[in-house]
């Protein structure tokens, strides 16, 4: 259980009143926040949920944050900011984009974190967690398909003009698309569908073409 109560380890020593001690309460109570809704749904949600298991009043809450999906959205963000973005480096562009599209089908289940197709319709309807999703999804893809585009092309296997950072966005619209129809996650042969059929052509250098 996060409590806003217990500073995190090396802050022991920080005031009360201070401002590092201040964004530790705003992170622990985020925290709890997004606990909650991986365990009951981002609709399910209450204010006074997250009050009760972050021992913190409705009142320091609703002080920080208007609404409840202001407060998951500065979640999220704040979740982005902490994450390191894993890029592999297997050796070969298919197994790149092949691990990549696996962690993207971990993140639609809920790995680690909140599940995307759980928010599906609270981004629809709320701005705040459409913009905290959005700047998730985008900086994901450019950081790791800029990193898998330069270890292509060094090893000679990207395509003259090919954008990865572009074919990831795709491939995740395609995983959260078939999610949503059929109700599960793409599993592993799916995910290899998608990269042999669709990001391989796109991406990469065929037989006599210059990398780009």
């Amino acid at each position: 259980m996060t409590s806003v109560d217990s500073a995190p380890p090396g802050e022991a020593s920080v005031s009360a009143g201070s401002p590092k001690r201040g964004r530790a309460r705003e992170n622990a109570i985020l925290a709890v926040a997004l606990d909650l809704v991986a365990e009951v749904g981002f609709e399910a949600l209450t204010v006074d949920a997250v009050a009760a298991r972050a021992r913190a009043s409705k009142a320091t809450i609703y002080g920080k944050w208007k609404t409840k999906d202001e407060m998951v959205a500065e979640a999220l963000r704040r979740q982005s900011e902490g994450r390191a973005v894993l890029v592999p480096d297997t050796g070969s562009l298919r197994q790149d984009l092949l691990a990549t599209t696996l962690e993207m089908a971990a993140a639609l289940r809920g790995k680690n974190g909140v599940s995307l197709v759980s928010l599906v319709e609270a981004v629809r309807d709320h701005r705040d967690l459409r913009d905290a999703a959005r700047g998730q999804m985008v900086r994901a893809s450019m950081d790791v398909g800029t990193a898998i585009a330069e270890q292509a092309a060094r090893r000679g296997e990207l395509r003259q003009g090919a954008d990865v950072p572009a074919c990831l966005r795709l491939a995740m619209g395609q995983l959260l698309f078939d999610a949503l129809l059929n109700g599960l996650v793409p599993d592993s042969e799916a995910a290899e569908r998608l990269v042999d059929s669709v990001l391989l052509p796109l991406l990469a250098n065929r037989q006599g073409e210059t990398a780009g």
